[in-house]
């Protein structure tokens, strides 16, 4: 496959794409798209690593925010060293981070944020890049990764603040953007007040797609035009640097 896009961002394991999985990935990989999947619970984190049989896939493990705040610390650990035993399997950590949206009760809030650091503890430990939930929760999450992560982090279809976005980026984050962009002013805003270097396209497939209508992969391409279009460049540079990007976090992926 000659790689010509990445989806840093997709949740292809999930029940939603049972029937056409196979056909989706194979056009995927037809079409040069890398994914790279994330779960955030035991079992998504068992069948993502189910999906490293397709030749265009890598995966990311981890432990969603809302299943952070639920969980026993025996539950909460066990997956921690069910993540590193894999650590050889995976490209980085996540779905991790923070929601507040879900979460209102401040302890458990409070409880997040600890395991949060937990998890980055880990992720700096082996050297994995780190891929970010943070709604409703975007001030807090980038302060604790300024001051914790020594790895690369992905904010995933970050919905913060422009000037919030911009700090970010000057603390070295990257972006990942998805098809959403084509209805979302919020996230053409951010787009256009990143530098490009900054940025990476993802789909969180099923997820944030250019409709309501269920999302793949195969809309990357969607992406690329979009910020293209918001950077006022070619499609063809636009392309070519944000798979640079890519590159710069993801080290580990061939």
């Amino acid at each position: 496959m000659k790689l010509k896009y990445v989806d840093v961002h997709a949740h292809m394991n999930e029940d939603i794409f049972n029937k056409d999985r196979d056909k989706i990935l194979k056009e995927c990989e037809n079409k040069g798209i890398l994914v790279i999947n994330c779960s955030g619970e035991p079992k998504a984190n068992r069948d993502s690593l189910k999906l490293l049989k397709y030749p265009n896939v890598r995966i990311c493990l981890g432990i969603y925010p809302i299943q952070t705040a639920e969980m026993k610390d025996s539950e909460f650990f066990k997956e921690l060293n069910f993540i590193e035993e894999n650590k050889d399997k995976i490209v980085g950590i996540g779905e991790v981070g923070l929601d507040f949206y879900w979460i209102k009760d401040e302890t458990k809030r409070y409880l997040q944020m600890e395991r949060f650091k937990e998890i980055i503890w880990l992720a700096n430990k082996l050297r994995l890049p780190l891929n970010v939930h943070s709604r409703d929760a975007e001030k807090q999450t980038i302060a604790i990764l300024s001051k914790m992560a020594h790895v690369p982090v992905v904010l995933h279809a970050f919905n913060g603040d422009v000037k919030l976005a911009k700090f970010g980026a000057s603390q070295g984050f990257y972006f990942s953007i998805p098809p959403s962009i084509v209805r979302s002013k919020r996230k053409q805003e951010i787009v256009k007040a990143l530098p490009i270097e900054r940025i990476l396209t993802e789909t969180d497939s099923p997820y944030l797609g250019p409709t309501r209508e269920r999302n793949d992969p195969r809309n990357i391409p969607l992406v690329i035009e979009k910020i293209a279009e918001i950077k006022q460049i070619e499609i063809e540079e636009a392309r070519k640097q944000i798979l640079k990007n890519v590159g710069n976090v993801f080290l580990l992926f061939n």
